[in-house]
């Protein structure tokens, strides 16, 4: 490869790392017009398009790239390409190859653990998800799916322990600590709901379903006045968040209802109340 191919190259992987597919795709064309079999090229290009949700167009500079490299990253991007285009059934194909890969490429067990957990193959998801866990015992987003798999089938003991495991590897793992949370709340341990919800609002302070369950904690716990002030701060997130907060507080024993919209629109308002 030309010396201004390869650093061609190396501004596309820039690119793709820094959020920029459009300037990625327009990079590998260049090298793609010249030489349309360039591997590291045409990985690259069909990433790029990906990320651009371009994903049926993505699958045959992929497929040509893992053809030359037999990469299992890019055969897992490939996977990816195919579930969003709708053809599932190859992706799994895909996906069932790349785990049985060495070394290991954590990503595959991921994604091949999501697909099977999309279609509701919880069993054959969960022994992906702990086969990947034990070969990449360092990687937190293996037992973070694992966690909201077992929350799915309303396991909580199994669904605290995976959200751990994450906690151990990330300790402020955002949504570790929202999953967290969601299943001490899920069994009525408010407090320590509570605690988790504001570990994972210091992580990303914008993330308003967390704001909003700290609030129903809160109601339960008994500090209405705490609860009221963080759920006129979500309603502040749009008319969806208004909608969600609104019911969170009519709906808790210890919340407030109205016979008029009006008064909970007032209510939300005022910052007095």
């Amino acid at each position: 490869m030309l010396p201004a191919d390869e650093e061609t190259l190396r501004r596309a992987m820039s690119a793709i790392q820094s959020q920029r597919p459009d300037e990625a795709v327009r990079l590998t064309n260049d090298i793609l017009r010249k030489n349309p079999s360039q591997p590291n090229a045409l990985h690259l290009y069909g990433y790029a398009l990906l990320m651009q949700n371009r994903a049926d167009e993505a699958i045959v500079p992929l497929e040509k790239a893992f053809r030359s490299l037999r990469d299992p990253a890019i055969e897992t991007q490939l996977a990816i390409a195919l579930r969003k285009a709708g053809r599932t059934d190859d992706a799994i194909g895909r996906l069932g190859r790349a785990i049985k890969r060495k070394p290991p490429f954590p990503a595959a067990f991921h994604e091949y653990g999501y697909v099977l957990y999309s279609l509701d193959r919880t069993d054959e998801a969960i022994d992906v998800l702990k086969s990947g866990m034990e070969l990449s015992p360092w990687m937190p987003d293996l037992p973070l799916l694992l966690g909201w798999v077992f929350h799915a089938r309303n396991d909580g003991a199994s669904a605290k322990t995976a959200f751990g495991r994450t906690l151990g590897i990330a300790p402020n793992h955002g949504d570790a600590l929202y999953g967290m949370g969601l299943v001490h709340m899920d069994s009525g341990e408010f407090a320590a709901a509570s605690e988790f919800f504001r570990r994972a609002l210091l992580t990303n302070p914008s993330d308003q379903q967390s704001r909003l369950y700290l609030g129903a904690c809160m109601l339960e716990l008994g500090q209405t006045g705490a609860a009221a002030a963080c759920l006129r701060q979500v309603t502040r997130g749009g008319a969806s968040f208004y909608g969600r907060a609104l019911k969170v507080l009519s709906s808790s024993s210890r919340g407030r209802f109205w016979l008029r919209p009006s008064g909970a629109a007032k209510f939300f308002r005022d910052e007095q109340n």
